[in-house]
């Protein structure tokens, strides 16, 4: 038996790789100083220094289930969310085993600790959809600010503290409200007899 088998035709048929597919919104366009302005961290900069700031960035896909950061890994930068959903997971040296501490979504940021401390990512982010960030790396972002002098600095610090109290606060009540329902549920075990 013979097969006549036309390469060309075989090779033809073979899709091309395109990469990921396109995430639900315009994912090859940087974001827009408008779209910057309305984060918080950056909403008491200029338009001229946002304009330079989008300069700076990159724009990164990443399909859903993805890790962004790895808690423990030496890498720095700021990461802004244009599209998507992520959760940020935080290691357990007893257990060895992950645990969900936080939601992020369209218009949240991570990574802005690695700004101020050289010390390895404290926390695994990972999309739990498809996402799109604006990345700004840690030494170019730093330069950046320096460049534009003290101003910026202390506008782009103090929003971030205003954010790191605001989690801090958050974290306090929920840590405050997981040890209630500790105690509630240890003391409404029936007591075994002796």
């Amino acid at each position: 038996m013979e097969v006549n088998l036309n390469l060309d035709t075989v090779v033809s048929e073979i899709p091309e790789d395109k990469g990921p597919p396109p995430l639900p919104f315009q994912s090859n366009l940087m974001p827009s100083q408008n779209h910057l302005n309305k984060i918080f961290i950056f909403s008491k900069f200029a338009p001229e220094e946002l304009s330079e700031l989008i300069r700076l960035g990159t724009l990164e896909r990443y399909p859903a289930n993805t890790n962004i950061v790895i808690e423990g890994e030496k890498s720095r930068g700021l990461y802004v969310i244009l599209n998507g959903k992520l959760s940020v997971h935080r290691n357990n040296p007893s257990t060895g085993k992950m645990h969900r501490i936080a939601f992020l979504e369209e218009n949240g940021w991570f990574g802005e600790l690695s700004l101020v401390d050289d010390g390895p990512r404290v926390a695994t982010v990972i999309a739990d959809t498809d996402v799109a960030l604006f990345h700004l790396e840690a030494n170019l972002f730093l330069n950046y600010l320096e460049k534009r002098g003290d101003s910026i600095k202390a506008r782009f610090f103090e929003a971030c503290a205003q954010e790191l109290v605001t989690r801090f606060k958050k974290q306090n009540e929920d840590y405050i409200h997981s040890q209630h329902l500790l105690w509630q549920h240890a003391l409404s075990k029936p007591k075994e007899s002796a």
